[in-house]
This record gives structure tokens, C-alpha cells and sequence, in this order.
């Protein structure tokens, strides 16, 4: 595994980053996304890919509100 990428959006399953260009997060297993709108509900997954490339499916989703 070389890494993870994170992918975010405001509806479930439907992210604002296209497959492959999510948010790299490197090796770390805790992100912190960045100037989100606060009270605005948002939905994140998770994918590793390898030092070819290969992406792994999206992890399981996640929701919560910016605050």
C-alpha cells in the first residue's frame, strides 16, 4: 500500500473529486478536511492505491456537519 486518497461531496455517494484524483493523505490514518461550509452535511470515503496506481474500492461512507 503507498497510500490514501479521500474523497468528499454533499450527498451520499456522489464526490466533488473524480475516481483517482481524491485528496492524497499519504500513509496517515487521520485527515482533517479543510474550509468546509459550516452546517453544510457532508459525505467521505476512502480509497488506498499502490506504488502502481491501483485504487482499491471506496471504504464504507461516512456523514457528519461542518462546524
Amino acid at each position: 500500500m503507498q497510500g490514501y486518497r479521500v474523497y468528499y461531496g454533499t450527498a451520499s455517494g456522489d464526490y466533488w473529486q473524480v475516481r483517482g484524483a481524491g485528496i492524497e493523505a499519504g500513509r496517515s490514518t487521520s485527515f482533517t478536511i479543510s474550509n468546509l461550509q459550516v452546517g453544510t452535511t457532508y459525505y467521505i470515503a476512502v480509497t488506498a492505491y499502490d506504488r502502481s496506481g491501483n485504487e482499491s474500492a471506496y471504504s464504507g461512507e461516512v456523514s457528519g456537519t461542518a462546524r
